[in-house]
C-alpha cells in the first residue's frame, strides 16, 4: 500500500490521490512514466512527484520511517506497516489508574514480533527509554489517549518512535468500536481462561496485591499484559489487509496476516521485590510532623444521605483505629463529642456552589463546586454536590458540621475516594480487601484488617487519615474562599505542574511551588475558611 501512496507528499490530499488512481497512476512506478502522466498531471504536481518519489524509495531502503511522518498526522500511518514491520514495536502499559495527575506506570510490555520484553516499576522500568530508541514505529491500542500520554509524564525526556499507529482509530475505519477486547472478539481472537475476564481495573488490584507480596498476582498481571501486546500484531495485520483493499480496490497480492502469534515465553523474574509503597512508614511520619499535639485523635465520618442507612464512623488515636456504624444525627454528634478529638473529617460536601444559598432553591448557577470540577479534571470520579441524589447528603453534612463547629470542634471536608486515588490505594469498588491492606501498608493499626467491617467504616478510616494529613500540615486545600475547601493529602505521586494547571483553569486557589520543584508548600487555607 505504501508504494500506492501519495498523500505523504506535502500538498497532496486524499482527493488528489484518488484522482491519480482514477487516471491510472496507481503507484510510484506509474508516476515515473511519462506516458502515464501526460495530460493528467499538472506542472506543480509533477514537480512534487519528481522530487518526493525518489526520496520515498530511498527512505524505504534506509528504513527511515520519519520521512513518512505526515501519514501519522493524517491518520494513515497504517499504510507503511509491511515495509517497516521489522522496525515495529507493539506496546502496552499498565498503571495504577487513569489519571496522569497522580497515577503511575507500573508495567510496560514491548513485543517486536518475536520477543516480549517486560519493564516493571521497582525493577527495570527506567531502562524503557533506551529500548524504545531501537524502533521507528510504535503500535498501540488507544496509545494516543493513554499509553504514550502516561509515558511522556513518567519520562519527560522520552524520545518516542517517529511513527505511531493507534489501532483504536485504525479499527474504527473498519467499523469496529469498543475497547481492545471488543475488537479481539470481533476478529475471533481468544484469550485463555483465567485471563479472558481480567480488565484494566483488575490490573490495578493485581498490582496492589503484588505490593503486599503476592508474586502470583504479578505473574497474572504479566500474562494479562502479554496477551494485550501480542494480539496487537494480529490486529495490525488484519486491519492492514482489510484497509488496503477498501482504500485501493485495484490492489492485489498476498495478505500480511497469517495467524495469531504464539505467546512468547516470559523470563522468570527471580528475586524481584515490590517497589516501596510506604510499608508502614506513612502514618508514623505524619505523627512525627504533628508531635506538638502529643497523640492526635481524629474522627472520620463516611456520612450517608439519611439516617435510614448506617454511617461509617472511625476514631484514629495515633496510629490505632476503632470503627463502628451509627445512624441518627444525634448518635453521630454525641459519639463524636465523646471522642474528644482534635479534628473531625467528614466525607460529605460541607458547602454550596458559589451563588447558592439554599440547596432546594435553584439560582441558575452550576450545581457543582469548583473543587468537584477540578477533581473531575484530575481523573477522580466524583458526584456534583447538588445532584438530586446528592442534595440530602450535602444538606445533612452541612448541618452536622455546623453543629460540631458550634460545639467548638474543628471540622474539615474530605473525600476518601480522592485520598485513596492520590495515595495509590484501591477503592472499595475495586477491592475492599485491598483497600484494607492499603491502609495497613500506610501504617494504620486496628481490627479492621481481620474483622468483618463495612465498606463505610473503611472509608471512615480513610477520612480520618486525611485528617491526620491536615494536622501534619501535609495536605492540599482544593477550593477558594467563596466555596470553602476540600482537603486532600499531599502525595509524591502527584504531578504538581499538571495539578497547578487544572487549579488555574478551574478558578481555585493556587498551589505554591518551591523554586519550580514539583513540591507544594503550605497549601493551607485561612483557618477561618477551613473551619467555618
Amino acid at each position: 500500500m505504501l508504494e500506492q501512496t501519495f498523500i505523504h507528499i506535502p500538498g497532496v490530499g486524499l482527493q488528489t490521490e484518488r484522482g491519480l488512481w482514477a487516471d491510472g497512476i496507481r503507484s510510484w512506478d506509474d508516476a515515473d512514466l511519462f506516458e502515464k502522466r501526460f495530460g493528467r498531471v499538472g506542472a506543480r504536481l509533477q514537480q512534487k512527484l519528481d522530487d518526493y518519489i525518489p526520496r520515498s524509495r530511498e527512505a524505504v531502503r534506509k528504513k527511515d520511517a520519519a520521512f513518512f511522518e505526515r501519514l501519522s498526522s493524517l491518520g494513515e500511518a497504517w499504510r507503511l506497516f509491511p515495509e517497516f514491520s521489522g522496525n515495529c514495536v507493539y506496546l502496552d502499559i499498565e498503571t495504577t489508574g487513569l489519571s496522569t495527575v497522580f497515577d503511575t506506570v507500573t508495567m510496560v510490555g514491548l513485543y517486536d514480533g518475536r520477543r516480549y520484553e517486560l519493564f516493571v516499576d521497582g525493577d527495570n522500568l527506567q531502562e524503557l527509554p533506551s529500548h524504545l530508541r531501537n524502533y521507528s514505529v510504535a503500535v498501540t491500542f488507544n496509545g494516543a489517549g493513554f499509553d504514550l500520554r502516561f509515558l511522556k509524564v513518567a519520562f519527560p525526556e522520552l524520545v518516542l518512535p517517529p511513527i505511531h499507529i493507534d489501532l483504536r482509530w485504525v479499527t474504527r475505519k473498519l467499523g469496529m468500536k469498543g475497547g481492545l477486547k471488543a475488537v479481539e472478539t470481533e476478529l475471533g481472537i481468544r484469550r485463555p481462561a483465567g485471563i479472558d475476564e481480567l480488565t484494566g481495573y483488575d490490573a490495578t488490584v493485581l498490582w496492589a496485591k503484588y505490593l503486599r507480596g503476592d508474586k502470583h498476582a504479578l505473574q497474572q498481571l504479566v500474562e494479562y499484559n502479554t496477551e494485550d501486546v501480542v494480539h496487537l500484531k494480529a490486529i495490525m495485520e488484519v486491519a492492514y489487509d482489510r484497509l488496503s483493499k477498501e482504500t485501493a480496490h485495484f490492489l492485489k497480492g498476498a495478505a500480511v496476516f497469517t495467524r495469531v502469534a504464539d505467546l512468547p515465553k516470559t523470563k522468570r523474574r527471580r528475586g524481584q521485590t515490590a517497589p516501596a509503597s510506604n510499608p508502614g512508614g506513612l502514618v508514623p511520619l505524619l505523627l512525627e510532623k504533628c508531635a506538638n499535639l502529643g497523640r492526635p485523635r481524629v474522627v472520620g465520618i463516611d456520612l450517608t444521605g439519611s439516617a435510614k442507612r448506617a454511617t461509617g464512623w472511625a476514631l484514629m488515636d495515633g496510629a490505632s483505629t476503632e470503627t463502628k456504624t451509627l445512624s441518627t444525627d444525634d448518635e453521630l454528634f454525641n459519639e463524636t463529642i465523646a471522642a474528644n478529638a482534635d479534628l473531625v473529617s467528614i466525607d460529605s460536601p460541607l458547602s454550596l456552589p458559589e451563588g447558592w444559598t439554599d440547596p432546594d432553591t435553584p439560582c441558575g448557577r452550576p450545581i457543582y463546586r469548583k473543587c468537584e470540577l477540578a477533581l473531575k479534571r484530575m481523573g477522580i470520579s466524583v458526584f456534583w454536590c447538588l445532584l438530586p441524589t446528592m442534595k440530602g447528603l450535602t444538606t445533612r453534612g452541612m448541618l452536622l458540621a455546623r453543629r460540631l463547629r458550634e460545639a467548638g470542634v474543628e471540622v474539615i471536608e474530605s473525600y476518601p475516594g480522592a485520598a485513596q486515588d492520590l495515595l495509590g490505594i484501591p477503592r472499595k469498588g475495586a477491592s475492599l480487601e485491598e483497600l484494607k491492606w492499603g491502609l495497613a501498608r500506610a501504617g494504620i493499626k486496628g481490627g479492621f484488617l481481620r474483622e468483618k467491617v463495612t465498606h463505610d467504616e473503611v472509608d471512615a478510616i480513610t477520612s480520618a487519615l486525611v485528617g491526620l494529613f491536615y494536622l501534619a500540615n501535609d495536605y492540599i486545600a482544593l477550593g477558594n474562599a467563596a466555596e470553602n475547601y476540600l482537603i486532600v493529602p499531599k502525595s509524591p505521586r502527584i504531578n504538581y505542574r499538571k495539578l497547578a494547571d487544572i487549579l488555574d483553569v478551574t478558578g481555585l486557589d493556587a498551589v505554591t511551588m518551591v523554586d519550580g520543584l514539583e513540591c507544594p508548600v503550605n497549601a493551607q487555607p485561612p483557618v477561618s475558611a477551613a473551619a467555618g
